[in-house]
């Protein structure tokens, strides 16, 4: 609207000239010609101008969708990090947990462990003193069982005491048969 204005007014005014006189006129004519070039240049330049206004307008149009996909290309890249940080924290809590349960529970095992060693250790001599209770025994083993529970009871052990010569047991056939045999009678060789 504007520009047709301007092409309006100096078409008037020209018209006017042609009027008012000849001489003018011609000059009038004349100056009103290069205005009307003067103003057909101002057109092309605006013409141009507008051109590269609209062209700039498409490329920053088109550089802010671009800019908008890259963008929402990062937060959907974020959002993919974020969930794989989070899988990666619940795994590492799920082991942490896993350890925390496994280092309450090996005291508890191992003090386990150790109470049945011990039990067993208090019960394999009294296994073994069973065993050799309820196994058959001879007269010699009983023998010499009976002269060992003495020595091991009594005030004065002959087998236990520190000597510069140490006393020997011999097996006597005599003495076997009698129902109680004394250590000291063992034979000649413990004299």
């Amino acid at each position: 609207m504007k520009a047709a204005r301007t092409v309006f007014v100096p078409i008037v005014a020209a018209l006017i000239l042609t009027v008012i006189g000849c001489d003018e006129n011609a000059r009038l004519a004349e100056m009103a010609e290069r205005h009307l070039d003067r103003q057909a240049e101002q057109n092309r330049q605006m013409a141009e101008l507008h051109r590269q206004v609209a062209d700039g307008s498409r490329e920053l149009v088109a550089a802010d969708a671009k800019a908008r996909e890259e963008l929402a290309a990062l937060q959907r890249e974020v959002q993919t990090e974020r969930a794989e940080t989070g899988r990666q924290r619940d795994e590492l809590e799920k082991e942490r947990r896993s350890l925390a349960a496994e280092r309450r529970q090996d005291p508890i095992i191992a003090a386990a462990i150790t109470s049945v060693g011990l039990v067993l250790a208090c019960l394999l001599p009294l296994l073994l003193g069973w065993h050799l209770l309820r196994a058959p025994a001879d007269d010699a083993d009983r023998l010499i069982a009976e002269v060992l529970i003495e020595n091991l009871v009594s005030e004065h052990p002959l087998l236990t005491r520190a000597s510069a010569s140490p006393h020997v047991i011999t097996y006597d056939p005599a003495i076997a048969n009698t129902e109680h045999a004394d250590p000291t009678n063992a034979g000649p060789e413990a004299k």
